[in-house]
């Protein structure tokens, strides 16, 4: 387990001190089928915290301390002086590949600045290492999981997960420790001859969507190829699908990308998913149309914890069903009811929402009996209000869906119906000629359909989120305001709910417009100290959870 501790910290380290605002030169090297690419970009964070804060912080020296091996302890320490360009980009990306583990090679790019004094780091803490000339880069092997080669200013690390040893392996010796064979060391150096010899038309750098990621000079980049793991997992999927195929074209070119920033008391973030070819006028569909603004205004806004709302065009529904060659199958299924897909999709607008209000976590009392004695202990008890609302599109087509269900024991209730869900608890179903309302209190339900919660001002943030397509806001305040910090048996469980409290104001998620073949989003994480930097809120609630952590030791 350590090893693996040691190669992550040590990757992570170099990843902290590789950064630039524009794509370098050494992206080329990163292959176009490469499944995920991250990036950190160290010249944008550098004007917001300086590295010996982090090197220099109590977090850090905590770190060091548990990590049992010497040697890694000396690696941290040294690592700033290994001959690493400061003023560059490190990524990591991983590539399909079937001779590793997890059917993945994971691989980091650390540009430098004096091979020289790598070198020179390799053998001062790791002088067991045996150091070889491969053509153009020299390389070696640290430890049994980190394969290193370089050139003259590209440090190339391979972080190479064992596969599972069998028993034959362990009772001959060959445990988790010791040099690997012969023959694992030689397909390690064939592999990075493959990372070093990237062609110009097999670099990632051919993509526009990863450049454009990369010219927006975020803090922390993140690449995944949808179309690439698709088709590396495709058969995975069917078979999860009970045997159905489907078509590469649903995926083929398909991207999903985002940008992350650590400004003063937030942390903002740009994410993009860009529909494969084949699905782009379906794409455009679903992202026309935002969140009908008078169901918004129905639902209850006193207590507002969470908010989730949507648009989801029901033609678009439909179009990735006839895609996906499973329309003929779903009108199959609903003609034993006597119906057809029309008769769902077009019984709603597509317009929904759900709210949580009132939540709180409490301790109580319960005496139970056990061998004929009482036993008293303590349970932890949430209470709030959830509703969920959708919009009414052909009533007749509604009335259909709503006699189906009266048929498969929909249990009516006055003007509307009960669903119970235990002996204390149900949901209630209302509706008009406008609006279906499911809630855990039937008073909400009703008012909603009424329009008696208009007049509650839902709060500011919350506003900035609708007038999208889609929209997720969470109020971490309210959420954990009425968490009892004592319901845990835990004293560091208490203190991370204390601790948690102080941290984070609200979280926000809006967009799903569709532009330039893509769905556009963007995420505000707000933290209650606006006047510090969120790099530095989260060094100061980790170091928190460290000290937390001291209490079970």
């Amino acid at each position: 387990m350590y090893r693996y501790q040691r190669i992550t910290i040590l990757l992570f380290l170099v990843l902290m001190l590789g950064a630039c605002s524009k794509q370098p030169d050494h992206a080329r090297y990163i292959p176009k089928d490469a499944v995920a690419v991250a990036g950190i970009n160290l010249k944008a964070l550098g004007k917001k915290i300086a590295w010996n804060m982090i090197t220099g912080s109590k977090l850090f020296k905590e770190m060091q301390n548990r990590i049992p091996e010497k040697t890694t302890k000396d690696a941290m320490d040294g690592i700033e002086k290994a001959g690493i360009d400061l003023a560059n980009t490190l990524y990591v990306y991983v590539k399909p590949d079937t001779r590793f583990k997890g059917d993945n090679r994971i691989t980091g790019l650390v540009p430098l600045s004096d091979a020289s004094q790598w070198e020179a780091y390799v053998k001062r803490v790791f002088p067991n290492a045996e150091i070889k000339q491969n053509g153009g880069h020299k390389e070696a092997s640290l430890g049994r999981d980190m394969f290193v080669g370089w050139n003259s200013n590209l440090l190339v690390i391979i972080n190479m997960m064992s596969a599972p040893l069998d028993y034959n392996d362990l009772m001959e010796g060959r445990g988790a420790q010791g040099d690997r064979p012969a023959e694992d060391m030689a397909s390690l150096s064939a592999e990075m001859n493959v990372a070093f010899s990237v062609t110009s038309d097999n670099s990632i750098t051919t993509n526009t969507r990863f450049t454009a990621l990369e010219a927006e000079g975020h803090d922390v980049t993140f690449w995944l190829n949808y179309g690439q793991l698709m088709s590396q997992y495709g058969s995975d999927v069917s078979d999860r699908m009970g045997g159905i195929s489907l078509s590469g074209a649903l995926w083929k070119n398909a991207a999903f990308t985002s940008g992350f920033d650590f400004r003063k008391g937030k942390i903002t973030g740009d994410m993009r998913y860009y529909m494969p070819d084949e699905m782009k006028g379906i794409g455009t569909e679903l992202g026309a149309t935002n969140i009908d603004k008078d169901l918004l205004g129905r639902l209850p806004n006193q207590n507002l914890d969470m908010l989730v709302a949507m648009h989801i065009a029901p033609k678009g529904i439909k179009g990735i069903l006839e895609k996906m060659g499973m329309l003929g199958l779903a009108n199959t299924a609903l003609a034993q009811q006597n119906m057809n897909v029309d008769d769902i999709f077009e019984a709603f607008t597509g317009d929904m929402g759900f709210v949580m209000n009132d939540f709180s976590l409490h301790t109580e009392t319960v005496v139970d009996s056990f061998m004929g004695q009482a036993v008293t202990h303590q349970n932890q008890k949430p209470t709030l209000s959830m509703s969920y609302a959708m919009k009414i599109g052909k009533k007749e087509k509604f009335q259909k869906l709503v006699e189906l269900a009266k048929q498969n024991g929909l249990q009516q209730m006055g003007s509307g119906f009960v669903i119970p869900i235990d002996e204390k608890d149900s949901a209630y179903l209302a509706m008009n000629d406008e609006y279906m309302v499911v809630s855990n209190k039937n008073a909400y339900a009703n008012s909603f359909l009424k329009g008696d919660f208009k007049s509650q001002k839902m709060p500011d943030a919350a506003t900035q989120v609708t007038g999208h397509p889609w929209a997720v806001y969470l109020d971490m305040q309210l959420l954990l305001k009425n968490i009892d910090a004592g319901i845990s048996h835990s004293a560091h469980d208490s203190v991370m709910i204390m601790e948690s409290k102080k941290l984070l104001n609200n979280i926000s998620l809006s967009g799903g417009e569709f532009k330039n073949s893509a769905f556009e989003y963007h995420l505000d994480i707000n933290f209650t100290n606006t006047e510090e930097n969120s790099i530095i809120e989260l060094m100061d609630y980790g170091m928190k959870m460290n000290e937390a952590d001291k209490i079970t030791q």
